[in-house]
């Protein structure tokens, strides 16, 4: 295949993808079919299933999509200057706020990530993986400068994650107003902080 084929093919396939994107996001995976993306992208559908084997890959590509697009916005908004403290308790809480934003904004976001957590348990588990990493990172930095005193960095990490899970994309979880689903996770970010943090 020549450069220039290569390049076509590039391109081709972030039109592909930013058509589903479009359509997945603002209609949801139940609403959205292959033939709409297919006109939307100029891509034939027999051209879309060389990219994506089906329509839930090409959702769990837009889905990874706008999860890395967040972790490099959660990675970036720590000062790293800060203590592992102030750097976890912002991460957990622009979490919070990053994921009930991209809801707001993203109607069909909601649906898709209900689709992928059953049709797909092992994808959505890698998605979230990736959220943790950044959190690791920062526990690990913690115990290095002795603010933190963790035996198990990674499992504390997965603790960490579970017990803010409702945090994260909160809509999914809970009807209440936000304000009131904020105030619940700062409180939740002081009672881990005080589960990590050297006594």
């Amino acid at each position: 295949m020549s450069i220039a084929e290569i390049l076509t093919a590039k391109g081709r396939a972030a039109d592909l993808l930013s058509a589903a994107r479009d359509a997945f996001l603002s209609q949801g995976y139940k609403k959205t079919s292959v033939s709409e993306i297919a006109d939307a992208s100029g891509i034939s559908m027999a051209h879309i299933y060389n990219f994506y084997p089906s329509k839930i890959d090409l959702a769990c590509a837009v889905v990874a999509a706008e999860v890395v697009k967040l972790v490099a916005r959660l990675e970036t908004a720590t000062d790293p200057n800060a203590s592992a403290s102030a750097r976890l308790s912002k991460f957990l809480l622009m979490e919070f706020e990053e994921t009930y934003r991209l809801l707001e904004l993203n109607q069909g976001l909601a649906d898709c990530l209900q689709v992928l957590e059953r049709k797909r348990p092992e994808d959505f588990e890698e998605l979230f993986r990736l959220v943790r990493q950044p959190m690791h990172t920062i526990l690990h930095s913690g115990n290095l400068a002795e603010e933190f005193d963790l035996r198990e960095v990674s499992q504390v990490a997965r603790n960490i994650h579970a017990a803010t899970m409702k945090f994260r994309f909160p809509q999914l979880h809970s009807q209440e107003p936000y304000d009131i689903q904020r105030k619940e996770c700062i409180g939740v970010i002081k009672l881990v902080l005080k589960g990590v943090e050297r006594r």
